[in-house]
């Protein structure tokens, strides 16, 4: 968790240099907002799987924890993917998959909260 973590928010932060410096005279305007949006998301999503981490090594047999972890990391797959994908290749095929990954990354927020009321109800 922590590794992928560390790998997505690393890829956010390229993702997000490269639209800015290297992409940026190349591509359209809603190209370049897009592969914006999907570097931002990869930072905010590895950020969580390093929480996760976290909450992991506290509570190793929290289903709660391994569902989120698993959904943040089929969102950040499919939603970041999708879009970078579909954006670099000229493929519009691939950016049908960020719907599903932007449902992936609600779930797993949505299952953080379930966990964090769990942790509240028996604090």
């Amino acid at each position: 968790m922590m590794a992928m973590g560390g790998v997505s928010a690393c890829a956010g932060v390229a993702l997000d240099a490269l639209t800015a410096h290297a992409f940026s005279q190349r591509l359209a305007a809603h190209e370049l907002t897009t592969l914006s949006t999907a570097a931002r998301y990869l930072l905010i999503h590895g950020l969580l799987l390093v929480v996760l981490a976290k909450w992991h090594a506290e509570r190793p047999d929290s289903r709660l924890i391994k569902a989120a972890a698993a959904l943040a990391a089929i969102g950040i797959v499919l939603f970041c993917g999708g879009l970078t994908a579909s954006v670099l290749s000229g493929v519009h095929g691939f950016g049908a998959a960020a719907p599903m990954g932007g449902s992936a990354f609600m779930a797993a927020w949505l299952a953080c909260a379930l966990y964090g009321l769990g942790r509240r109800a028996t604090a």
